[in-house]
């Protein structure tokens, strides 16, 4: 974050890299919230466009350019991100015929129309976001190395929600509040035990996925408290929470004493706004004792 506003400031292109569901299109709204705030900030997801429509989306056409085509024309989103931003998410998935295209525009700073002659002048920043390593597309021969390089003149890697530690009961927290509004409710709280599990679901949709998840507990949950029975199916099935009626031997599906006491410190710290001390005594511990178990944990 801290090196994203230090971009922000810079107006040159930015990569953004991340797996699907880390929030790559916030961070790009954010850049040009700090930046271009006055512009427009046109947004373009290069793997939701039929490959025939997506020079015509991009660039813009004349009237009559081809079949369907409206009479007046129509801008393209290049055009249209005159003075602010364009953001091309899952630029991996544009057209290898198109990339030299796009890359004319980014040297020369202008645009022309798909059936027109007329070059028409632009300035934008450009942020563009992928999930896939575009260096082995470029070794693969299906992205064009001198667009990767113009493209990533600035780099920000997101990394998966499961890599970001007590991240996760941040944005759980805020996720549930925010809900709440929407349903003009009080926020539930999640209990100790919905709280080990989110710390221990590793979380393949990323934050997209934990926003959807808190949905539904937010939804079904009864009372003020969100139990781990009120998260959906597929995280209680991950952790292998439930455990068969016959089973006798539930080793692999009891919770770790580390894993309560790891929350337990999380909570109090959060709960003293990371005073130590005070987390101590609420604790019921030593100073020196919470010092460890925070290296030890990695907190």
């Amino acid at each position: 974050m801290e090196k994203t506003r230090k971009f922000a400031s810079l107006d040159f292109n930015i990569l953004i890299q991340g797996e699907s569901g880390t929030g790559k299109d916030v961070y790009a709204q954010a850049v040009h919230n700090e930046s271009r705030p006055d512009g427009p900030f046109v947004a373009v997801n290069c793997a939701a466009i039929l490959r025939t429509l997506i020079e015509s989306e991009l660039f813009g056409y004349e009237g009559g350019a081809f079949t369907g085509a409206e009479r007046q024309g129509r801008p393209g989103k290049i055009e249209l991100a005159n003075n602010g931003t364009l953001f091309l998410d899952e630029i991996g998935d544009m057209p290898l015929e198109l990339q030299p295209v796009l890359l004319r525009v980014l040297e020369e700073k202008q645009v022309m129309r798909v059936g027109s002659n007329r070059y028409i002048p632009v300035d934008f920043r450009l942020i563009t976001a992928t999930n896939k390593n575009l260096l082995e597309l470029v070794e693969n021969g299906d992205f064009r190395q001198d667009l990767y390089y113009r493209l990533k003149v600035l780099e920000v890697n997101i990394p998966p929600l499961r890599a970001r530690g007590q991240d996760i009961l941040l944005l759980a927290q805020h996720f549930v509040e925010k809900i709440a509004r929407q349903k003009n409710n009080s926020a539930p709280v999640l209990s100790d035990l919905a709280i080990i599990y989110l710390l221990k679901y590793d979380w393949p949709g990323n934050v997209r996925q934990l926003e959807n998840a808190m949905f539904y507990a937010v939804t079904v949950c009864k009372g003020n408290i969100i139990k781990p029975e009120d998260l959906p199916a597929e995280i209680l099935e991950k952790l292998n929470i439930a455990e068969p009626a016959n089973s006798t031997n539930n080793a692999d599906n009891k919770l770790s004493m580390q894993d309560v006491e790891k929350v337990m410190i999380i909570n109090a710290l959060k709960q003293t706004e990371n005073n130590v001390s005070e987390a101590a005594k609420l604790l019921k511990m030593s100073r020196s004792t919470l010092y460890r178990k925070i290296k030890l944990y990695e907190i």
